[in-house]
């Protein structure tokens, strides 16, 4: 599911931003950009993610920035600028150079002068307040994705109806198609015995096998409950999204199996018109965590 969330602290050395972005993903890819100082911080920042989050291709921004005055240092190179000096001498006297040597002049030559601003440590004041920020990034990022899921179920709800309703179109037309189908064989056979006597006993119980291994009661009846079973799913609390991706797999395969034994053209339509829902269903659910 896609989401965001962002939180904003700072302490008296650090403005610190977390932000998180989400996208779609089968499972969860956790991507955390730290700055080399925090990386003593990452764990605990993958942890607390991975406690709320299950699915998703997460990106996760920290910004840290100084607020208070760095510690600098200012190292010059006396031996280079003494040897520099003694080197100018001759073109002083000659009065081709100026005899002043700023600080200027030797800021602009490689390594006379170094100027070194350095870094405050990472405490454990700046790590408490870095997963107080992350926290409540997270904490407006899991309500997106839960105001989202709220619409995402009632789609799924809704392709449920709709299947539920073919369902029962399939349910409807079953009994007629067996008496159909029934008195269809027995024209046939009639057809191909060209008279012959065959004992009705007989006849019955090879029109009863022939449309026995066409009946689709029993996918029905597992069709229906894979979609009781998904409505049920979907009233849990956490991450359901995996458990629904399967269990529209096996809606799937229910519905490949009576196109396999329908002979109706009714039915056969119904069933295509189911598939193409459950194939929906399916593209819904990726976005389910």
């Amino acid at each position: 599911m896609t989401g965001f969330g962002e939180a904003e602290g700072s302490n008296e050395r650090y403005a610190m931003s977390v932000v998180l972005r989400g996208v779609n993903h089968r499972f969860l890819d956790l991507v955390l950009r730290l700055r080399e100082e925090q990386r003593s911080s990452e764990a605990a920042l993958r942890e607390l993610f991975a406690s709320e989050l299950e699915r998703g291709r997460v990106e996760v921004a920290v910004e840290i920035q100084a607020v208070a005055e760095r510690p600098a240092e200012v190292v010059i190179q006396r031996d280079l600028v003494r040897a520099l000096h003694a080197a100018c001498a001759d073109l002083v006297a000659d009065g081709l150079v100026s005899p002043q040597l700023t600080l200027g002049d030797l800021m602009r030559l490689p390594d006379a002068v170094r100027v070194r601003a350095g870094a405050h440590a990472w405490e454990d004041g700046d790590h408490d307040l870095l997963m107080e920020v992350a926290r409540r990034a997270l904490v407006q990022f899991v309500a997106g994705r839960s105001h989202e899921g709220g619409k995402l179920e009632a789609v799924l709800r809704e392709r449920l109806l709709t299947l539920a309703a073919v369902d029962q179109r399939l349910r409807s037309r079953r009994e007629a198609v067996a008496h159909e189908m029934g008195e269809s064989l027995r024209r046939r056979l009639q057809e191909l015995l060209e008279g012959r006597d065959l004992p009705p006993e007989r006849l019955a119980q090879e029109v009863a096998l022939l449309v026995d291994k066409s009946d689709v009661r029993e996918e029905l009846d597992r069709l229906r409950s894979h979609l009781e079973h998904f409505l049920a799913v979907m009233a849990d609390s956490g991450a359901v999204g995996k458990r629904l991706d399967f269990l529209t797999q096996e809606i799937f395969r229910e519905l490949n199996t009576l196109g396999a034994k329908c002979r109706d053209t009714d039915m056969i339509r119904a069933v295509l018109d189911a598939k193409v829902l459950c194939e929906q269903l399916r593209e819904q659910v990726q976005n389910l965590e």
